[in-house]
């Protein structure tokens, strides 16, 4: 009993690697923002959002388990008859580069993160002049110098530990502080409850709302954590990988509303420029004193630090399982021709010869499956690393660097979210365990909102160079782009055939 109770511990333990990598410097900003800007009213679109990346990664783990295939993979046999870029189906093209896009943003909004930590460091935030530039290059090119060596010498996985320790004392000086808050009753109740409701609250002087919303998503359930979700599901268990995935969006979604909180609990400190993170220290210290801000400065480094060696390892990894190619693992029988053997001796031998022929494959498939070329593989994360200390360091807006990584990444989850859909749907990888009914219908329910999100924010930006719109008419086009292109996929494709008959299976 003991050692199945460390078992469960061990395993749950194992998938908050998804968690690490959800809240990063983007999630610590976007959400104080949100809370600053909007107060609780958009707690909603952190459950929502938490419950979609539960369902693309629950998604993801099932389709590698079932298939023994990757999503990149998977996209790779699907559109291999398609039309091709050097014996690549274009579709693996556009996730690759899709992934390599988002993913440098991603990159640059760690490092903006990474700067924004330093500077909430006791005194750092009264440097002037040569010496605040001195500072942020300096720390900019200390990232890099750290990063890049880990990356090169495959060494993340040493320091990940300690970066999770540092960061999880920065979560729970959070919740510290929302607790205290709560005492002298300084967090809203009320507001809190009505937040749980879908609303699109009017613009004020910071972001716009729709903006927002898509961040909240785009830093909460993320694009490439479906191919590293698909990567960590290799060997495991269903019903093992769904509570690991649960236990991790759980926690993700309970850091992302503490830290919602606080920031609401900063609203008072933004003015006309919008929030910013260093906004946030004057709450902390209000609370804890300049312990607390020290705290929090060393955790958010650790969030950075963490974040931007998982990015560009998960785009390399992306970009791998989209252009790799494996050969099919096929087992010749094997069986005796001693006919004194027993049936019960020959199943054990046969079990044993089959493992290690499945040994001796994946060998096989190691040796000669086409990988991309280490220097490739180095050469994307390098480049990555070398744009984002290059954009931070020239001293960009960082808060404008992270709301465009994110509102971008929110954009281009839909994409991801469809080929997940086709995927599961799909007999070649599903045939022996065929999606259900209730999920197929959860899943289509939660990319037509997504697309419905990323729709709105696209015609916010073309409406706002049209004058005498109004936020129904683009909330109902939105909706209609969401609708039509669903049903475009229904028909143009085999998914509405798959969905239909999964909802037929299940009654």
């Amino acid at each position: 009993m003991k050692s199945r109770i460390l078992d469960e511990i061990g395993s749950l333990l194992y998938w908050t690697m998804l968690a690490a990598c959800t809240v990063g410097p983007g999630t610590v900003v976007t959400c104080a923002r949100a809370g600053a800007e909007f107060g609780l009213s958009l707690t909603w679109a952190l459950l929502f959002a938490s419950m979609l990346a539960y369902t693309l990664q629950e998604g993801t783990a099932r389709l590698t388990i079932v298939s023994g295939k990757s999503l990149g993979q998977c996209l790779r046999v699907k559109y291999k008859n398609g039309a091709k870029i050097y014996d690549t189906a274009v579709i693996c093209w556009f996730v690759a580069v899709a992934v390599f896009l988002g993913n440098t943003l991603y990159e640059c909004n760690n490092w903006a993160g990474g700067i924004d930590a330093v500077l909430a460091l006791p005194g750092a935030s009264d440097l002037e002049g040569g010496a605040m530039v001195g500072l942020r290059v300096g720390a900019c090119l200390a990232y890099a110098a750290v990063v890049l060596s880990l990356l090169y010498w495959d060494k993340t996985d040493k320091l990940g530990v300690l970066l999770g320790i540092v960061m999880m004392s920065m979560v729970t000086l959070f919740l510290i502080v929302v607790i205290q808050m709560g005492i002298q009753g300084k967090v809203d109740g009320p507001g809190f409850a009505w937040g749980l409701l879908p609303n699109l609250p009017p613009r004020g002087e910071g972001a716009d709302p729709a903006d927002i919303i898509i961040s909240l998503v785009g830093t909460t359930s993320i694009g490439f954590n479906l191919f590293l979700g698909g990567a960590m599901a290799e060997g495991k268990q269903i019903s093992g990988a769904q509570r690991g995935i649960a236990f991790s969006t759980g926690s993700a979604l309970a850091v992302s509303v503490l830290i919602l909180i606080v920031g609401a609990g900063a609203n008072s400190q933004v003015t006309g420029g919008g929030f910013k993170i260093l906004q946030l220290v004057p709450v902390i210290r209000e609370q804890l004193g300049e312990a607390g801000v020290v705290i929090f400065a060393l955790g958010f480094i650790a969030a950075a630090l963490s974040s931007m060696l998982t990015v560009p390892l998960g785009a390399a990894l992306t970009a791998n399982s989209v252009f790799s190619e494996m050969p099919e693992k096929r087992m010749e029988p094997v069986g005796t021709d001693n006919p004194n053997f027993s049936d019960e001796q020959g199943v054990v031998q046969q079990s044993n010869k089959e493992k290690a022929a499945v040994v001796e494959m994946e060998m096989a498939v190691d040796q000669e499956g086409k990988r991309l070329p280490r220097w490739i593989y180095l050469g994307i994360m390098f480049v990555m690393v070398v744009i984002s200390t290059v954009v931070i360091a020239a001293n960009a807006d960082r808060s404008l660097v992270i709301l465009i990584a994110q509102v971008f990444n929110g954009c281009l989850l839909p994409f991801f979210s469809i080929c997940l859909l086709l995927c599961l749907n799909d007999p070649q990888f599903m045939g022996s365990s065929p999606q259900k009914g209730w999920a197929n219908i959860f899943l289509v329910v939660s990319v037509t909102i997504t697309l419905f999100l990323a729709s709105n924010v696209i015609l916010s930006k073309i409406f706002s160079l049209i004058a005498g719109t109004t936020v129904v008419l683009r909330l109902v086009l939105a909706l209609c782009v969401g609708l039509a292109t669903m049903i475009i996929l229904f028909l143009a494709t085999s998914l509405g055939r798959q969905v239909l008959k999964s909802v037929r299976r299940c009654n």
